[in-house]
């Protein structure tokens, strides 16, 4: 059937395969998507490449979209992929909460196309046709080594694309775009900060992993699955609608932990303050680099994480001489290897040293009225 749109009644969007980019500094050839979006009354056309389809770049392809277009249509309508739809369904598809987010910041409705009827988005296909055989066959022998440079002369192609004059309605996409740009509905002062959506389980330790770090929130939801909300600076953490954390994200490094000490126990907190405390004062009777060492890792945003290993290292002064704990603990911070392993290993390969459990055990076992190895000092 003819389908016939109102100006700013809907917008259909979907993905292909892109183009490939070179790694410059290693020869690699990575692939990348190609995503497209058309206004369905003027077939006005956004498109980009980003490197996959997940939920972040396929949030920020739609912005990038919404501000090009200027204004945003009453429907958008996307595939089924992940990223837009987690159920599929004929009649009552499960949207993505990120998506709904979004969708509802720049109140617009979401409707899926149906599984396998690419005759739902027929306007975005045939688009996604002509750029490959129009942009795709024009740059098939150039190289490209990044993604900035590869949707730079994309920019430059999509200008001449919408001012070509269409095969059907005898004028440009940019002319009819004109009279639809009208009817859009205005876009938000503040540009939309894109955040993904994922669920995770709160520990008995009071946090939980997000991207491969651990995120404090209150003691009294553990064992709950909360909602975590990340954008690319911030980390909220929502228990039935209601924020209960806010971090700042770590990117840079993995296993990582960000605790807010509010979110312990107050017996906890107690404990963890008069622990702490003692392990350095005990840490100090054994000698300066033992005490430099154990408030080195206690000092962290988090010394719960290394709250065991200071007390091993600490334990290491009942064991052996104070004089060669400090030696050890010395070449430790030296070389910045703080596993009680090592200092224990350090110690025994120091000649002649024993430990102060071998010296009681001989003395208890001499006798001088017998003879054997047991009696010879």
């Amino acid at each position: 059937m003819v389908r016939i749109f109102k100006p700013g009644e809907r917008s259909e969007i979907d993905y292909a395969d892109g183009i490939h980019i070179m790694d410059p500094a290693t020869g690699e050839i990575k692939e990348t998507e190609f995503f497209v979006g058309v206004l369905c009354h003027s077939r006005y056309a956004f498109a980009e490449f980003t490197m996959t389809q997940s939920s972040r770049d396929f949030l920020e392809s739609h912005v990038n979209m919404f501000e090009f277009f200027g204004g945003t249509t009453q429907v958008l309508s996307p595939d089924n992929l992940k990223s837009a739809v987690t159920k599929a369904h004929r009649y009552d598809p499960t949207i993505n909460q990120a998506y709904t987010r979004l969708a509802t910041y720049y109140d617009v409705a979401v409707v899926p196309a149906r599984v396998r009827r690419p005759q739902d988005k027929a306007i975005v296909e045939r688009t996604i046709q002509i750029f490959q055989r129009y942009f795709f066959m024009k740059v098939r022998n150039r190289t490209f080594t990044s993604l900035l440079e590869l949707n730079q002369c994309l920019k430059e192609h999509l200008v001449i694309f919408n001012r070509k004059k269409h095969r059907i309605f005898g004028r440009t996409r940019e002319e009819m775009y004109l009279d639809e740009k009208a009817y859009l509905r205005e876009l938000p002062l503040d540009r939309y900060k894109v955040a993904t959506h994922s669920s995770a389980k709160l520990g008995r330790d009071c946090h939980l992993i997000f991207d491969r770090n651990f995120y404090s929130a209150s003691h009294g939801l553990r064992d709950l699955y909360l909602d975590v909300w990340a954008s690319s600076k911030t980390v909220e953490v929502y228990h039935e609608g209601v924020r209960v954390a806010f971090h700042a994200r770590q990117t840079t490094t993995s296993g990582k932990f960000v605790t807010d000490k509010n979110h312990y126990p107050p017996a906890q907190q107690a404990y963890l303050e008069e622990d702490v405390q003692k392990i350095i004062v005990r840490a100090e009777r054994a000698g300066p680099q033992t005490a430099l060492l154990v408030r080195g890792l206690l000092e962290g945003p988090c010394p719960l994480k290394h709250f065991r290993r200071c007390q091993g290292i600490v334990a290491l002064a009942w064991k052996y001489a104070a004089e060669h704990l400090e030696a050890a603990c010395e070449m430790a911070n030296r070389f910045n290897n703080h596993n009680v392993q090592y200092l224990e290993r350090v110690i025994k390969t120091r000649r002649g040293v024993e430990t102060r459990e071998t010296n009681e055990i001989r003395e208890r076992s001499f006798n001088p009225h017998l003879r054997g190895i047991n009696n010879v000092h």
